[in-house]
């Protein structure tokens, strides 16, 4: 078996206790050489077993770390992939990073606390073919799957518009008659001169609606009169009046009264377009004549 030498470079300090040291050695001190007898087999493996476990195990490169034992001291290195994901930045280039991708909007950034999506910055845009709805929390509106058409909705009576699913705009609109109802910018309105009698129940209209006021007019006979004018015009659609002469209800007619208890009626025929009544022939003189009609307010 060689002889194993050991150098004093190789004996860290303080490391070999007495008792290792052989005190057979013989010391010239004129040369500075030790001679030591060889050790026995037991006593070489014994060294050599404890020198070995002095001795720090290799380095083994694992995932993502490459060691280089061509250079000296041996250097030891991260994998950056091709990719260019990951990157050197920094003094020097000694701090390693993840790239993030600048765009318009801020999709995703990083601060001290890490990588997070900016508050509001995914756009239908980035959803589209990228994230799935099974991912999303909330990934349907009204039932319907996103990406998905609602049903159809189509207009009833009174409406209009085309079928609409909402992938579209669309606009509805009312449909009126354009004759009792109409409409406008500021909404739906009853068309003026819209209702008519067709429109209206059977005493439908109570008293309180209606523009009317009652009249009393008194006239007195004189032998010659056959006309006196009302103080009021009548209504057209109220054309029926009632004639009184000296308590004695009088015939009204439609025209050509015959004699004086009989009458006809102008609704606008007296002076001043205020009604008229007619007698066939003219009162006695001091014949109490009272007239009762209707006329606007």
């Amino acid at each position: 078996m060689a002889n194993i030498q050991i150098r004093n470079g190789q004996i860290k300090d303080a490391t070999i206790l007495p008792g290792k040291i052989d005190l057979t050695a013989t010391f010239d001190y004129s040369s500075g050489t030790i001679t030591v007898a060889t050790p026995t087999a037991d006593a070489q493996a014994a060294t050599k077993a404890y020198v070995d476990a002095l001795v720090a195990d290799g380095f083994q490169a694992g995932n993502g770390i490459t060691i280089n034992t061509g250079t000296s001291p041996d250097t030891i290195s991260v994998k950056v992939a091709a990719d260019g994901a990951l990157s050197f930045i920094g003094t020097g280039s000694d701090e390693l990073s993840v790239k993030v991708k600048s765009e318009s909007g801020g999709t995703i950034t990083k601060d001290a606390d890490g990588i997070y999506i900016a508050d509001s910055a995914i756009s239908s845009a980035k959803l589209a073919g990228s994230i799935a709805n099974a991912k999303l929390a909330n990934s349907t509106i009204s039932g319907k799957a996103l990406g998905t058409n609602l049903d159809d909705l189509t207009a009833g009576q009174g409406l209009s518009m085309t079928a609409y699913n909402g992938s579209a705009a669309q606009a509805i609109d009312m449909q009126l008659d354009a004759v009792t109802l109409s409409k406008s910018a500021s909404g739906v309105k009853v068309a003026d001169l819209g209702i008519d009698t067709g429109q209206l129940a059977a005493r439908a209209v109570q008293s309180s609606k209606l523009d009317l006021q009652n009249n009393l007019d008194g006239f007195t006979g004189d032998n010659t009169a056959t006309f006196f004018d009302l103080s009021e015009a009548l209504l057209d659609d109220f054309i029926v009046v009632d004639v009184y002469k000296n308590g004695l209800y009088m015939d009204q007619v439609a025209s050509s009264p015959a004699n004086q208890d009989e009458f006809s009626v102008a609704a606008t025929g007296g002076t001043g377009g205020v009604g008229r009544i007619t007698f066939g022939a003219a009162p006695s003189t001091g014949d109490i004549i009272r007239v009762k009609y209707l006329s606007a307010t």
